[in-house]
């Protein structure tokens, strides 16, 4: 394979730069506009802000499912931001549950070096600016790893931008930095790795390979450190298959060669020692927050907590397959409108085929098959048809098996698991911690990196085949499907827009037939109108991707570049627009309003807790929103919530919230003359409701919301 060339230091700046033009363009009303990523809109549905929304100009939130990185994570980087403004160490957080360890916790990335920006920028604008840096990275990541393979640049810099562009990545970019945060190494450390086992393996041209032993220790480190120990499970799990897959052959080449015995052994063992060191040195460098998770993870309320059976009910369902072509297909939570195929208007969405709002999200199209942050899992259509090219072209080149064949088996065990099929069995009984993480859809994960790979292999393969116009062609004959696939998809819409009447039969009975459609759309030609467009796009998309592959043989070097460009232009036009609109980009002032309500509790003396009444799930001041004002809330939104506090809080009334991460508030009014509630300091109950009790005191009302003082509550020690 090829080593990484130094040289031609012009057209590395201008891949350096490439990776930052999309992301720039993507997140400039968040970065150098005047924009937030943090989606503060989404509190104004709930009370108390809610009563404020109209005032504010606030119909509906932007995308209602990114309330995470306003109740969790930006909660989280303020703080950080206070403790260290007061000098002090965030070691305990006094403010959700009982109190609860919060730097032991991880998620909040505090250790992460790129998270610096959230330090050294105000949080309304560090949001964005840390996203298009970690896209960035991701870019560079990919492309790096495509290099090290032996990828040519322009084939490697498609990869990188498949990786960077991803539905995975945007979507995650949304709501959980933590994710990108730690998704970006992955691909750099498998470089990493190919090289370690290169440079230790090649006795006469292998070179040194403590550099790179370093350099993937201190990526490690970083992947630790940015606050996902779940991708950092996934991280090594793919590391540790790809080692042993590139290891391998390698080693069974050796223990056949001819040599002293000893010599054999220490060749034999020296190549999984220099593996294992830059295991261990990257671990190391993140025990500062991996040691302290490990410990605090012992305690946690998930252990054990969901069957195989449960944990497989949370992955995609078989017929999300469709959004690897039609990433709306299923609608979109920041869609909040569609245009009329008929009439050219722009219609809002309102009502649903019952009169009623939207069960998945008021005024959006989201049919509610999938959580869509969840379900982010589009790749493109050119990638896809490259990613098929680099997977034959394996039968050909033989020294792209080993890697090709390894990625190939990656996206495959990855569908596997993100569909739920019985294989997950492998990893939910084979592997210690696993049945704590209730996520196997986050398998997208290996996934995007996998296609994104295999891409640049494809991309290789085409460029490689540039001149041959033989019918039998494989590119041609994949070119010429997808355009002729597009081409009948175009015809096909045509058609029945022409007929739509004759057709409309058929149309409502597919709207009726499809489970849960009729939830978002008020009709059959509403559902039509919005996918048409999805169905509209695929077929340009696949026209023009098939044109590319078709055109692909033309040769010479200016024709090369041109249709590198045209294919790097197609791949982030198709990506960045499935995922238009889906980040936050909302008023920074939002931020600071603060409803009557919190002006009162905030003037409250002495140290209490408060909880919510809440038997309609109206979610009035919805968990974690108190952080940020310093009151100290019974209920609580995070990952890690301590046994012994769920267990204490079970014995007040049931805690049916907990496989969403929350300590409920209380639902039955019997639990509120609990004692251990008293036990707890909970001095306030907030409420949409009226209660009558001889212990509660109505002491505040407004903004619909009644506050309620407990006379029985126990003193704090």
């Amino acid at each position: 394979m090829k080593r990484i060339p130094i040289k031609n230091a012009r057209l590395s700046i201008i891949i350096l730069a490439g990776y930052l033009v999309l992301p720039f363009l993507f997140y400039g009303s968040v970065t150098i506009g005047g924009k937030t990523m943090l989606p503060a809109d989404n509190l104004f549905q709930w009370q108390p802000w809610a009563d404020h929304a109209a005032e504010l100009g606030i119909e509906h939130p932007q995308n209602h499912l990114l309330s995470d990185l306003i109740l969790q994570n930006y909660a989280w980087k303020n703080f950080i931001q206070e403790s260290l403004r007061q000098r002090t160490i965030p070691l305990w957080n006094p403010y959700l549950f009982a109190g609860v360890p919060f730097l032991a916790a991880g998620q909040h990335g505090a250790y992460y070096p790129f998270g610096i920006v959230f330090l050294l920028l105000p949080l309304a604008r560090a949001y964005g600016w840390y996203t298009v840096l970690q896209l960035w990275l991701a870019g560079l990541s990919a492309y790096f790893l495509g290099r090290v393979l032996g990828q040519r640049r322009g084939s490697a810099f498609l990869g990188g931008l498949v990786f960077q562009s991803c539905g995975f990545m945007l979507v995650s970019a949304a709501v959980f930095p933590m994710i990108i945060g730690a998704a970006v190494w992955l691909p750099f450390l498998l470089g990493c790795l190919e090289m370690v086992i290169r440079r230790a393996t090649d006795e006469e041209r292998g070179g040194a390979t403590l550099p790179w032993v370093v350099v993937g220790a201190v990526a490690l480190g970083c992947q630790v450190l940015a606050g996902h120990i779940e991708i950092t499970y996934y991280t090594l799990l793919v590391m540790a298959a790809f080692a042993a897959w590139r290891l391998a052959p390698r080693l069974w080449r050796t223990w056949r060669a001819p040599r002293p015995p000893r010599r054999r052994l220490f060749a034999l063992l020296k190549p999984p020692a220099w593996l294992l060191s830059l295991v261990l040195l990257g671990l190391m460098l993140g025990a500062i927050q991996f040691l302290p998770f490990a410990e605090v993870g012992q305690t946690n309320f998930r252990e054990g907590s969901a069957t195989l059976a449960e944990i497989r009910g949370w992955a995609f369902p078989p017929r999300r397959i469709l959004t690897l072509a039609l990433p709306n297909f299923f609608g979109n939570p920041a869609h909040h409108d569609y245009t009329d195929v008929f009439s050219g208007q722009r219609i809002p969405f309102t009502v649903n085929s019952s009169g009623q709002p939207n069960p998945n999200g008021a005024q959006s199209s989201d049919w509610g098959i999938k959580n869509y942050v969840e379900g982010g899992i589009y790749l493109g259509i050119l990638p896809l048809l490259l990613a098929l090219l680099g997977v034959w072209s394996a039968v050909r080149e033989r020294r792209r098996r080993g890697p090709i064949s390894f990625f190939a088996l990656l996206s495959l065990a990855s569908l596997a698991f993100i569909f739920g099929t019985p294989l997950y069995a492998l990893l939910y009984y084979g592997l210690p911690g696993i049945n704590q993480l209730h996520s196997p859809f986050r398998w997208v994960f290996p996934l995007s990196v996998a296609v994104a790979v295999l891409a640049g292999y494809g991309a290789d393969f085409v460029g490689e085949n540039a001149g041959i116009s033989s019918p039998k062609n494989i590119i041609r004959w994949l070119g010429g499907l997808a355009m002729g696939a597009g081409g009948l998809l175009l015809l096909g819409l045509a058609i029945s827009r022409l007929f739509y009447n004759t057709l409309a039969p058929i149309v409502e009975r597919v709207f009726r037939g499809l489970a849960l459609a009729a939830n978002a759309f008020a009709n059959a030609r509403a559902f039509y109108s919005y996918e048409f467009w999805q169905l509209l796009i695929l077929g340009l998309v696949l026209v023009v991707a098939g044109g590319l592959l078709w055109f692909s043989r033309s040769s010479g070097r200016a024709r090369r570049l041109l249709w590198l460009a045209a294919a790097a232009a197609l791949i982030g036009a198709d990506l960045y627009s499935a995922s238009a609109g889906f980040h936050a980009a909302v008023d920074p002032q939002l931020l600071t309003f603060q409803p009557a309500l919190l002006q009162w509790l905030t003037k409250q003396p002495g140290v209490w807790r408060f909880t919510t009444f809440d038997p309609q799930g109206q979610k009035p001041l919805n968990a974690n929103a108190g952080w940020s004002y310093h009151l100290q809330d019974v209920r609580g939104y995070e990952s890690v919530i301590p046994k012994q506090y769920t267990t204490y809080m079970a014995a007040i009334e049931p805690q049916n919230e907990l496989p969403f991460n929350r300590v409920q508030p209380i639902k039955d009014w019997q639990a509120l003359n609990s004692p251990l509630l008293d036990l707890l300091g909970v001095k306030y109950i907030v409420t949409a409701e009226t209660i009558d009790l001889p212990k509660l005191q109505r002491v505040w009302e407004g903004e619909g919301l009644r506050v309620y003082e407990n006379l029985a509550v126990a003193p704090r020690a």
